[in-house]
């Protein structure tokens, strides 16, 4: 009795190490929680097992599993009320995975999965700014990538395409939000798609703004500026006949510190401004346009310094009597006034040409104030000397 026993035993052993396959002609069928998959996403896949009687499997039957893309954990699994589950997980490929289940001699029909961007149902693309200065920009493409319920997909793979310009990156993978995202810099028009798998976008379209029409701007002085005199510039401002825009400002900053608000003046217009100081200069105007477009001009000029000087002639007959002649340079430059005085305690005296008559030998200190009609002031100086002869001392 001990023995058979014993025999019982080791048969039961050997049983167990045996795999239970399903009978010949049993049928399985496939089904999976989902068949639309993220790139790196899990997903439950049954194997429903019967035999040609029409019922379940014996309860530990062994089914295997085989997929081409992904993996499935475990590849083999054993049934409970004719049902072997796995589990279906992404390693970030995209694509169909066809999902095979054996047991004994049975096979069932493929089940297939759309992984990644093999699970896209839509592609829309966008551009932002759709539009791009003249001179050429970037602009930032967006292409959301959703299955075909609308749910946005991670991880898919998107290639973009354009007609004009260069990405930053042609191939990006979606983020969390089902957004692929890559920057296009272009000074032509184009045109860009998204693809996803075999789902491609319909084409969004980035312009380029036209060139703006800009008004014109000039400005001149037609004569040596002076310091201290009225310096006339001449401003001239069109705007375009054509597709340009009313001029709604013109500012002129003289370089020195200062500066006038014109106005929307148009046209040439003549402006005036005294320069205190001699020295270089750039006067420049600055026109604005009612579209924002800014237009400067600007040129060089040098103010040159008054300088007074002084002639002197004695007078031929009376050594104590001199003529004083004022000098003004340069040529040209208007003065209001001279004022001269003499070093010897006698009152100013006004004129471009003076005659003085001392009455004491002696050297003399003689200067002339020169002023022009915009106050500014020069002064000039000289020293003669009165002889003794004929004269008391000094």
């Amino acid at each position: 009795m001990a023995v058979l026993c014993g025999f019982a035993a080791v048969l039961a052993v050997a049983c167990d190490k045996v795999p239970l396959l399903a009978p010949q002609e049993s049928t399985i069928t496939l089904s999976s929680a989902s068949t639309l998959v993220q790139a790196n996403g899990t997903t439950q896949i049954h194997a429903i097992v019967i035999e040609p009687s029409g019922t379940p499997v014996h309860d530990g039957t062994t089914v295997l599993f085989t997929t081409n893309l992904g993996t499935l954990l475990p590849v083999e699994a054993r049934t409970q009320n004719g049902v072997a589950t796995v589990q279906f997980l992404g390693n970030g490929q995209s694509g169909k995975a066809t999902i095979k289940a054996l047991s004994g001699g049975s096979a069932s029909e493929a089940l297939e999965l759309s992984v990644g961007a093999g699970a896209s149902g839509r592609v829309s693309v966008t551009a932002n700014p759709a539009t791009v200065p003249a001179a050429g920009g970037t602009t930032t493409i967006s292409a959301a990538v959703v299955d075909a319920s609308g749910n946005p997909l991670f991880g898919v793979p998107v290639s973009f395409t354009t007609t004009a310009g260069t990405f930053s990156s042609a191939v990006v993978n979606s983020d969390v939000s089902g957004t692929a995202r890559t920057t296009l810099t272009t000074n032509q028009a184009a045109s860009v798609t998204a693809t996803a798998g075999s789902t491609t976008s319909a084409p969004v379209s980035i312009t380029v703004a036209a060139v703006p029409v800009r008004p014109t701007v000039s400005i001149s002085v037609s004569a040596t500026p002076t310091e201290g005199a009225v310096t006339t510039l001449s401003v001239t401002v069109n705007s375009p006949t054509t597709g340009g825009s009313p001029i709604q400002a013109v500012t002129v900053d003289y370089g020195d510190g200062s500066s006038d608000d014109l106005g929307s003046i148009s046209g040439t217009i003549s402006i005036q401004h005294v320069y205190g100081d001699s020295g270089s200069f750039r006067p420049t105007v600055t026109v604005v346009d009612a579209a924002g477009t800014s237009v400067t001009a600007s040129t060089v000029i040098v103010v040159q310094p008054i300088i007074v000087s002084i002639t002197t002639t004695p007078s031929p007959t009376d050594p104590k009597t001199f003529t004083f002649m004022a000098n003004i340079s340069p040529t040209g430059t208007t003065v209001a006034t001279y004022t001269w005085r003499f070093d010897d305690d006698t009152p100013l005296t006004t004129g471009t040409q003076v005659t003085h008559t001392y009455s004491k030998s002696g050297r003399y200190s003689v200067r002339v104030i020169a002023r022009t009609s915009t106050g500014h002031t020069s002064t000039g100086t000289t020293t003669i000397t009165v002889p003794s002869s004929a004269l008391s001392p000094r």
